[in-house]
């Protein structure tokens, strides 16, 4: 009697291996995590964003590749620094981020309207820092998980400047980390680093694949165009700042009603729209009223 092999369902097979390779790839003892290149970028963008409307409009990041560290490496490689530890469910393990105290610093110097200048060293924040720092690490922490498009869902639930506080981490234990380097102006060269513990991607590796890399459904015409006919009656505040007057303290409790600050209006001014840098321009007047007349449109390094 003979045997005919049995044919083989490549079609199942290919479907089950391309869904793992959306989050996890293993090769030679190791793993790699494509889906974490995607995340990087869109955050890269957020981060941009974030740091723009803070106050400073020509900022720009830039993302490197993913490597691998131990978590004490990590601690040293930020030292003295800033960490964020976010629960980040279904992650079977925390997402943290990782600041230099320099950066923490200057951006609350920009938020306050200074220029980013850093003061005298010390090793312990003021009560407006830390408010600053709890309020930025929200902010990442929303920014992060829009990146994820609904795969993870970071919470922050803890602020600290010293490493030994990040439960849940021990010293050997490997990560993956992202490095997001600030450009332009003060804050060249300053660095945030994102981190995942290994064994907790692994944990996800078989979920859903991320909504941007589905199939992309039948899309109905009428449908998107009653939709973009509705987003574009959505009305938007739109912010111009023209002066950032700065005096010194003594004479700022010595005001009284009556008294004149003087103010220098650049040539230029920025323009947001909610809350995103948009455009710069010239003052000027248009029928009888102040006006701002648009000269440059802002562009990212991306052109998105």
């Amino acid at each position: 009697m003979s045997l005919e092999p049995k044919p083989i369902d490549t079609s199942a097979k290919q479907a089950a291996d391309a869904k793992a390779s959306l989050l996890l790839r293993k090769a030679e003892d190791s793993y790699a995590f494509p889906v974490l290149d995607s995340v990087g970028n869109q955050f890269a963008r957020s981060l941009r964003d974030l740091v723009r409307a803070l106050g400073a409009p020509t900022v720009n990041v830039e993302r490197a590749p993913a490597v691998q560290m131990r978590f004490a490496d990590w601690c040293q490689d930020v030292s003295p620094g800033l960490f964020w530890r976010y629960h980040a469910p279904p992650l079977k393990g925390p997402v943290l981020l990782a600041a230099t105290r320099p950066l923490v610093l200057q951006l609350v110097d920009i938020f306050y309207g200074g220029k980013g200048q850093l003061g005298s060293e010390r090793e312990e924040l003021t009560d407006a820092e830390e408010r600053f720092a709890a309020r930025l690490g929200r902010d990442m922490g929303m920014q992060l998980a829009a990146a994820w498009k609904a795969g993870i869902e970071p919470e922050l639930d803890c602020v600290t400047s010293d490493p030994a506080k990040l439960a849940a981490v021990r010293a050997d234990d490997e990560l993956l980390v992202q490095r997001f380097t600030l450009r332009g102006g003060v804050f060249e060269g300053r660095t945030i680093l994102c981190a995942y513990p290994q064994a907790a991607l692994r944990g996800i590796a078989g979920a859903d694949p991320m909504p941007e890399m589905r199939d992309a459904p039948a899309i109905d015409p009428e449908w998107t165009a009653t939709l973009n006919k509705a987003l574009k009656s959505v009305r938007l505040p739109v912010r111009s700042v023209l002066a950032r007057p700065e005096i010194p303290l003594v004479k700022l409790l010595s005001l009284e009603v009556g008294d004149i600050i003087p103010l220098t209006i650049p040539r230029n001014v920025p323009v947001t729209v909610a809350g995103r840098s948009f455009a710069s321009g010239s003052i000027g007047e248009a029928n009888g009223n102040a006006a701002i007349m648009i000269e440059t449109i802002e562009k990212g390094s991306d052109h998105d």
